[in-house]
């Protein structure tokens, strides 16, 4: 398979997020949070989810048992001390960049990690802490 036709599938199994809009004053940075990292996260969803309550497993963490800002503050500790987890949701990510995303994510690679981690921080709380 050719770069270019693993790119144009890659791009059509993205979901298309109506929210995630670039405008003419939209920075780089965050025109390219909009148009590939939403979508990314939104489609690998399930293997994010599935990938961090697999960890809390194997660490033997009962996070049900945990109550909404027990369970909050676990996600964050695993964000700041597990470096193995955030290597592999990073993984779970940027494998399903374009070739010229990859190129676009290496230039700047510390600035679109802090925003990957940070949404999936937050979609991970989203999903996984019930509102009572």
């Amino acid at each position: 398979m050719s770069v270019n036709s693993r790119d144009e599938k890659i791009i059509q199994i993205r979901p298309k997020i109506s929210s995630a809009q670039v405008l003419v004053d939209t920075s780089s940075v965050e025109a390219f949070q909009n148009t590939v990292l939403r979508p990314l996260l939104k489609f690998q969803n399930e293997h994010i989810v599935s990938t961090f309550l697999m960890e809390l497993k194997n660490k033997k963490q009962n996070f049900n048992q945990l109550n909404n800002l027990e369970k909050a503050s676990s996600i964050d500790n695993h964000f700041k001390s597990n470096m193995a987890l955030k290597q592999q949701l990073l993984g779970i990510v940027i494998g399903l960049f374009t070739a010229k995303e990859l190129i676009t994510y290496h230039k700047d690679s510390s600035i679109f990690n802090k925003r990957i981690f940070s949404m999936l921080k937050e979609r991970l709380k989203d999903q996984l802490i019930s509102l009572n």
